[in-house]
C-alpha cells in the first residue's frame, strides 16, 4: 500500500445487553468505508459494515484488466458457508465457477468460524514440522495492524495517510 483514507461510523448506537436485555451505547465502530493506493498507483475500494441488513452481505469483487472475480454468500450469520464464485473474461458476462475442491474444507461445524481456524492452525504446525516460514505470519499480522491504525488515524485526521514500507517500519519501531 501506497497510502489509504479511511471513514469509520457506529451505524446503531446501541444494542441490547445479551446477558439483560437492557439496551447499551455501542463503543464500537460497525463501518468503514476504505480507500487504498497500492504501491504501483492502482486504487481499491473496500466497504464493510456489521451493521448490514441485505441481500449481499458477504461480497468481494474484483475488477481487473483481464476480467472479473465475484465471491460471496446470501448468508448473513455465516461467513464460510454457503459461497459461490463467479469469473468472466473482459467484456463477458459472469458465469459461475466451481470452487476448487482443494480449497473446500474437509469437514464444516455449525459455527463457520472453526473451519478455517483449523485450516491456518495446520498450516502453521505443518511449517514448524517442516522448519518452514509461512505466509500469513507475524510479519503480515504486523503489516495488518498498521494498516488498522493508518485506517483510525486517517479517519480521525479526515485525510489520506501515507503507509510507510513495512521493512523500514519494522527497523524504526524494533
Amino acid at each position: 500500500m501506497r497510502r489509504l483514507c479511511a471513514r469509520l461510523s457506529t451505524a446503531i448506537p446501541t444494542r441490547p445487553d445479551p446477558a439483560t436485555g437492557e439496551m447499551k451505547p455501542v463503543d464500537a465502530d460497525d463501518t468503514c468505508l476504505l480507500m487504498l493506493e497500492l504501491a504501483d498507483g492502482t486504487p481499491c475500494q473496500v466497504s464493510i459494515s456489521a451493521a448490514v441488513h441485505a441481500p449481499r452481505p458477504h461480497w468481494l469483487e474484483v475488477y481487473g484488466d483481464r476480467g472479473t472475480l465475484v465471491l460471496g454468500s446470501h448468508n448473513q450469520k455465516d461467513y464460510v458457508h454457503g459461497f459461490h464464485l463467479w469469473a468472466a473474461p473482459s467484456g463477458q458476462p459472469l458465469t459461475e465457477v466451481e470452487i476448487p475442491t482443494h480449497l473446500a474444507f474437509p469437514q464444516t461445524y455449525t459455527d463457520g468460524r472453526i473451519a478455517p481456524f483449523i485450516r491456518v492452525v495446520e498450516q502453521w504446525v505443518r511449517g514448524i514440522d517442516r522448519g518452514e516460514a509461512l505466509t500469513p505470519s507475524l510479519r503480515e499480522g504486523v503489516y495488518s495492524q498498521l494498516l488498522m491504525d493508518l485506517a483510525q488515524a486517517s479517519h480521525e485526521q479526515s485525510n489520506w495517510i501515507d503507509v510507510p514500507e513495512l521493512d523500514m517500519f519494522l527497523t524504526k519501531n524494533s
